[in-house]
């Protein structure tokens, strides 16, 4: 019995008491603005599911690897896809993309072109392709 009371009592001698709380929450959060190319929806490819995929693109965009392809989702429609930049920067700052979209409706291919102007990317040329 006296070792047990001397076992509890050495917690506190290695600086451990009760009195000790783990905090969390501490930093207050702070809002992130993710890039986003301009640009509206196809006619087809509901609004929501375009911003996911032009958030995914603009990463893919950004990447190092020249045949990147990003995957998205929207976990609201359950859509998903992938946007992927196809080949290299043309002289004008353009590079065309590919998107692709799983909805409820099917397989569809998106195509376009993303040109940086500044500090903002712009689609344009944007098209559905037609279902897989």
């Amino acid at each position: 019995m006296c070792a047990a009371l001397a076992l509890a009592g050495c917690g506190s001698l290695l600086g451990m008491s009760d009195d000790d709380q783990l905090v969390t929450g501490s930093l207050k959060p702070q809002p992130v603005a993710l890039s986003m190319p301009l640009g509206e929806a196809p006619q087809g490819i509901a609004s929501t599911d375009w911003v996911q995929a032009k958030v995914a693109l603009d990463q893919a965009l950004k990447s190092r690897d020249a045949g990147a392809s990003m995957p998205w989702q929207n976990t609201i429609t359950g859509a998903r896809g992938t946007s992927t930049p196809l080949g290299a920067l043309k002289d004008n700052g353009c590079r065309d993309f590919r998107i692709g979209v799983v909805d409820s409706t099917g397989e569809h291919w998106v195509q376009g072109e993303a040109c940086r102007d500044g500090k903002a990317t712009t689609l344009s040329q944007v098209r559905v392709l037609g279902r897989a």
